[in-house]
C-alpha cells in the first residue's frame, strides 16, 4: 500500500517526487501575455478580450481592498520559527487585501473570474462581500467560474 507523506514542501510517494507549492494565488493556471499584461490564467484572458469586444471599459487587478487593518498584537505570541524554533514572535500583523481581478472604472461591478479556487479564497470571498456591503452603493459581483458564464456575465453587464 502507497502512501503520500507530505515533506518540507515535497510530496513523496513510490512513483512520483514533485513539489507542491501551496496556497497559489490561481490554481492549475497557464499564465498569458496579452498587450503587455501578464494574466493569471487563460480564463482571464478570455475574459479580458470579451469584456473588450464588447466595449466595456474595466481595471484588470488595479483596485486593491485592504479587508482588515493590519495591527500590532501587544501581548507576547508564542510561534514556531523557520530556522529560531519556538520563539515570542511581536510584530505588526500586516492587512488583508484583496485585489479582484476586473473592476468597473465608475464602481457599478466587480468581476472575479475563479477557475479552481486556492484554500484562502472562500474565507477572502465572504470577507470581501462583508467589505463591499459597508459601502452606501456595493457593487454588483459576478464568479463567473467558466466561459459560458464570463459570456453570461458580459450580458448581464450590458444590462446594467
Amino acid at each position: 500500500m502507497e502512501q503520500n507523506k507530505r515533506l518540507r514542501g515535497v510530496l513523496t510517494n513510490k512513483r512520483m517526487r514533485r513539489k507542491v507549492k501551496a496556497n497559489k494565488k490561481v490554481r492549475n493556471a497557464t499564465s498569458k501575455v496579452y498587450k503587455g499584461i501578464k494574466f493569471r490564467s487563460k480564463l482571464e484572458l478570455f475574459t479580458y478580450k470579451k469584456l473588450e469586444e464588447a466595449s466595456i471599459k474595466s481595471l484588470y487587478e488595479k483596485k486593491k481592498y485592504v479587508l482588515q487593518e493590519g495591527f500590532h498584537y501587544s501581548q507576547q505570541c508564542y510561534e514556531p520559527h523557520k530556522t529560531k524554533g519556538y520563539v515570542d514572535n511581536t510584530y505588526k500583523v500586516r492587512d488583508i487585501t484583496y485585489t479582484p481581478d476586473f473592476v468597473d472604472p465608475n464602481g457599478k461591478w466587480i468581476i472575479e473570474v475563479k477557475g479552481f479556487a486556492n484554500d484562502v479564497f472562500p474565507v477572502k470571498w465572504k470577507m470581501f462581500k462583508n467589505h463591499l456591503m459597508q459601502l452606501e452603493d456595493p457593487p454588483v459581483l459576478y464568479l463567473p467560474k467558466n466561459q459560458g458564464q464570463v459570456l453570461k456575465t458580459i450580458e448581464l453587464i450590458k444590462e446594467l
